[in-house]
């Protein structure tokens, strides 16, 4: 929307941007739950969990759909950047119904978008005393904590304590990494379009999703090179 006389949007603030951040995540998560248990229990496809070929296809598109993303992203307006949010939540939430049991699933993903909803909250209501990185450091431990509030209820195993910790962790950790380029990447629209928080808050949930994924797949790159037997000497 352009400005018309003297007559313009309210400017994005920091806090309601992680605010709404954090619940478009939420969201997402809720969405990759919502699929997983579409496809395993709704439909109870047995191809996703006997047929080691739709793994390695959903794999595949899981990384192009991110690189495709990944070099179109600074194009995208706020309705392109939400269907890419819905598009990786989907295709997490199927990616996952392939290697996993939707009890598992349920779990991880709880925990991580409960994570995002306590750091609505934390945002909202403490945010704008919290400076630097104190925000992100207290959204991770507000993950930690639930995670291990969930898993120690259920008595999960140790895959699923694993799995619940390192997918908190990795999520505050890019949400942490990617935090200033998110606050100018919303100054910058804001100055070109006046759009608003929500069309930088969708965008800024984008990029965040994007960002593990990228993540995870340096992480796998480097595993390969410490690990004995993964590289060639």
């Amino acid at each position: 929307m352009k400005p018309f006389g003297w007559i313009q949007p309210a400017q994005v603030a920091p806090v309601e941007l992680m605010v709404n951040i954090c619940l478009w995540l939420a969201a997402g998560m809720a969405l990759s739950i919502a699929t997983a248990w579409l496809v395993l229990d709704i439909m109870a496809i047995r191809a996703f969990t006997e047929h080691s070929a739709i793994i390695v296809l959903l794999v595949i598109l899981w990384f192009v759909a991110a690189l495709v993303l990944n070099a179109l992203f600074d194009r995208f307006n706020t309705w392109s950047a939400l269907a890419g949010l819905a598009l990786m939540s989907i295709l997490s939430g199927l990616l996952l119904a392939s290697l996993f049991p939707l009890g598992g699933i349920v779990v991880h993903l709880a925990i991580t978008g409960g994570m995002y909803l306590l750091g609505a909250a934390i945002a909202h209501f403490a945010g704008s005393s919290l400076r630097g990185s104190g925000y992100y450091w207290l959204m991770a431990l507000a993950g930690l904590l639930l995670a291990i509030a969930v898993n120690s209820l259920r008595h999960s195993g140790l895959l699923l304590w694993f799995g619940s910790i390192m997918a908190v962790l990795f999520f505050s950790a890019v949400n942490a990494y990617k935090s200033k380029s998110i606050a100018v990447s919303a100054r910058e629209i804001y100055a070109r379009e006046f759009t608003t928080v929500q069309s930088s808050a969708i965008r800024g949930a984008l990029a965040i999703w994007l960002g593990v994924i990228t993540a995870f797949f340096r992480t796998l790159e480097l595993l390969s090179y410490l690990l004995p037997g993964t590289s060639s000497r």
